[in-house]
């Protein structure tokens, strides 16, 4: 049994005010979602550079924020030379990763061990250790302006 809701004229056009109000809504909102996303990104990139640069500080690299930042926008995967930026490579690349696919990464020995080998993946220095856990000491090092 169908039944239809029956309204008078001005209860109707009320009605529909307000579907167009909401409709308008969702407009509105559809492109404030669009003009804030730009600025989403970007702080999503000025994370990933802060978090990239601290991150590698911390293991004894010496590129600030402004060159890890430098070195991302104009990666080539052959200009790697140092170790720090190969660091840098390999902590952006598995960033982006947990990034894009969190929900469907769980943490397992595997999964924690094929994230290293990524992270360390165009580390020659590392390449005993990638994927692996460490067997040996691991030191943390802080370097001051000076250099000591």
């Amino acid at each position: 049994m169908e039944s239809k809701l029956l309204f008078d004229f001005k209860t109707n056009q009320l009605i529909i005010k307000k579907i167009a109000y909401i409709d308008s809504f969702k407009g509105k909102w559809i492109g404030l979602q669009e003009r804030e996303s730009v600025y989403l990104e970007e702080l999503k990139q000025i994370a990933i550079i802060e978090s990239i640069g601290s991150s590698t500080r911390i293991e004894g690299s010496t590129l600030t924020n402004d060159e890890v930042k430098q070195l991302l926008n104009n990666l080539k995967i052959s200009s790697l030379k140092t170790r720090d930026e190969q660091e840098v490579f390999g902590y952006y690349e598995v960033l982006n990763l947990i990034l894009e696919s969190f929900d469907d990464i769980e943490i397992t020995k595997n999964n924690i061990h094929h994230l290293h080998k990524i992270l360390l993946s165009k580390s020659a220095k590392d390449e005993s250790h990638r994927g692996k856990y460490k067997k040996l000491s691991n030191k943390v090092v802080a370097n001051y302006p000076e250099g000591q």
